[in-house]
């Protein structure tokens, strides 16, 4: 799947080295609400998020990874978290986000086709399926999904509280067997 344009990236594992840049990211979004049902928080201090993320890097049911351009140093462009890994069901669900300066540059269709094939080349998982969540008002999330393979498997209804109106949440998955081989 991965064509000429994708040989200058990489998807790479989260180090420390990484985290104060996408501390940075979570500090300028002004929208959060639009990207997650989860209830919001507010941004916690540096050392806060910093141990809270080193503890995720020795959780087998998360792999957090970040997008970088094989020129720029390990610059991170976009992040991508593998999570709520279900061994039994060989699933598991993930997360994306782009800051706003990388966002309609073509940059998550790439991070997201890494992913795909990383994941599923993992024999720590063996995973059958990934799936991804997203509102029903986010057309860039839903496109970049529906681009990549992925196909709607139910929405949650009026799931999403934003600014007062409320949306969907559509559920998106992949499946191991619908790869292009």
């Amino acid at each position: 799947m991965i064509s000429n344009c994708f040989e200058n990236y990489q998807l790479i594992l989260l180090s420390e080295g990484h985290l104060r840049e996408l501390y940075n990211w979570n500090m300028a979004e002004e929208n959060f609400e639009q990207y997650t049902c989860r209830p919001l928080k507010l941004q916690k201090p540096y050392d806060e998020y910093f141990n809270e993320m080193l503890y995720s890097f020795d959780n087998i049911k998360e792999k957090n990874y970040i997008l970088v351009h094989k020129d720029h140093k390990g610059v991170p462009l976009g992040k991508i978290r593998l999570f709520d890994y279900n061994a039994r069901n060989h699933s598991a669900e993930f997360g994306y986000y782009l800051p706003e300066h990388n966002r309609n540059k073509g940059i998550g269709s790439i991070m997201l086709d890494l992913f795909i094939n990383i994941s599923f080349a993992d024999s720590d998982y063996k995973l059958n399926k990934l799936y991804a969540t997203t509102a029903s008002n986010n057309n860039p999330s839903i496109k970049l999904l529906e681009n990549n393979g992925f196909r709607i498997d139910g929405k949650l209804r009026e799931h999403y509280w934003i600014n007062g109106s409320k949306y969907d949440q559509c559920v998106y998955s992949i499946l191991k067997s619908e790869l292009i081989k």
